[in-house]
């Protein structure tokens, strides 16, 4: 296993790629990317803001584990990505561990969720409050008011508006988070290039759900950004030989739980 992680920051590129510049780096080979949601944690269930901050896996969490590795073993994978972080890594690892040959895991902190700085562990009902009373709604219309808040600045301003009241400062930009997916399919892509031969290539990816909508709208922009995708699911975009566009092959699928 290699535990080398990346270098959270965007490099020097000042802006994203257009889907079919990222298509490019794939150097006209068949792509498969299936991209995984960690299994639930315990800040799930007592539904906090979890971002960075880790958590340990419940016992529904182990059961989806063991579903979606036993779904995935009859897939071969070429390569296999993962946050570093240890929901992710567990959830990787139980999957990486049903797959026969199972190509080495990479670990990378550029998979990493969206970053709360401050509001790390947070109930997420109290932020989202914060973000409505900020922009002058009232908290007894959350929903609605989300809404309109999101018709208003877009759905980046919501969690542009997180990051403005962290106290902290850490909290991620959505412009940073938007570079940071850029970077993550730079690697990806051009580590399938890479791979020996000029067939197919499958590729596993081990992320969150917050950031696996911001890989995913990377690729298939049309896709609304307010997607939300269940614990352990799997999702899979694929790039034919010789194109430069993406196709969203399934969003979403959960393995039974047994």
């Amino acid at each position: 296993m290699n535990d080398q992680a990346t270098e959270t920051g965007t490099a020097d590129r000042p802006e994203q790629r257009l889907p079919e510049e990222l298509a490019a780096l794939a150097r006209g080979r068949e792509l498969r990317i299936t991209i995984v949601r960690h299994a639930e944690t315990e800040h799930n269930t007592n539904h906090l803001m979890q971002g960075w901050s880790d958590s340990p896996i419940t016992a529904l969490g182990t059961r989806q584990i063991e579903a979606v590795a036993r779904h995935l073993a009859s897939e071969r994978f070429d390569l296999c990505f993962s946050s570093d972080l240890q929901r992710t890594r567990t959830t990787a690892e139980g999957i990486h561990a049903a797959l026969d040959p199972a190509p080495e895991l990479e670990l990378t902190e550029l998979l990493r969720e969206w970053n709360f700085g401050g509001h790390e562990e947070r109930k997420a009902s109290d932020v989202w409050r914060e973000v409505i009373v900020e922009h002058g709604f009232e908290v007894d219309r959350e929903l609605s008011a989300l809404g309109a808040i999101a018709d208003q600045v877009g759905w980046r301003g919501l969690f542009d508006t997180i990051a403005q009241l962290d106290a902290s400062g850490q909290a991620e930009q959505a412009a940073a988070i938007v570079l940071r997916a850029d970077s993550a399919l730079e690697h990806v892509i051009r580590a399938a290039a890479d791979v020996p031969g000029d067939g197919a290539v499958h590729v596993l990816v081990v992320s969150h759900g917050g950031f696996i909508t911001s890989l995913l709208r990377q690729l298939v922009p049309e896709l609304t950004p307010d997607v939300i995708l269940p614990n352990c699911s799997m999702t899979t975009v694929s790039l034919p030989a010789g194109t430069t566009v993406w196709q969203l092959d399934r969003l979403g699928e959960v393995a039974p739980v047994e």
